[in-house]
């Protein structure tokens, strides 16, 4: 009877995943590169960040938002994106203003500090995205129509 070199588990969160390794486990392996660079970047200005805050940041940046709303583009609860939205007001990156559609709502806007944080980066996004479209040259637009027909893939259909 053969045995399995790795478990389940340890075929998900290789760190250095071979090139042979299925196409989730190197995706997976992206995102975490990218995380870890963006974390680079925002921990020069806030050391206490994570991913969760940077994608609150991402979203508030492009207008301020209501705390449902920033729940509802996270597919999640206001409930559990409540801790990290006080977590950034308390840091001082977001402050929270009364709504002028409705006086009972808050919404959240970044502060001076939370424009420069983002602005970083957002920056390095760019930065990153620009280094890999040189890396890949004329094969960046097929990984990036694999990768958008893969994400378009788990889309729910209306039916």
């Amino acid at each position: 009877m053969s045995r399995r070199k790795f478990s389940a588990i340890d075929e998900v969160t290789f760190i250095d995943p071979p090139p042979t390794a299925r196409i989730h486990i190197l995706a997976r392996r992206v995102g975490v590169i990218i995380a870890d660079l963006l974390l680079e970047t925002v921990h020069e200005y806030e050391p206490r960040l994570r991913p969760g805050h940077m994608r609150v940041l991402a979203l508030v940046n492009e207008a301020p938002k209501r705390l449902i709303d920033i729940a509802a583009s996270l597919g999640s609860t206001k409930q559990s994106v409540a801790p990290t939205v006080a977590e950034l007001v308390d840091w001082g990156l977001v402050v929270r203003t009364v709504d002028d559609r409705d006086r009972r709502a808050r919404t959240l806007a970044l502060t001076p500090h939370g424009e420069t944080v983002t602005s970083a980066m957002l920056g390095r996004s760019i930065a990153l995205d620009e280094e890999w479209g040189r890396l890949l040259g004329e094969d960046v637009e097929i990984c990036r129509s694999a990768l958008w027909r893969i994400i378009q893939s788990q889309r729910p259909t209306d039916g």
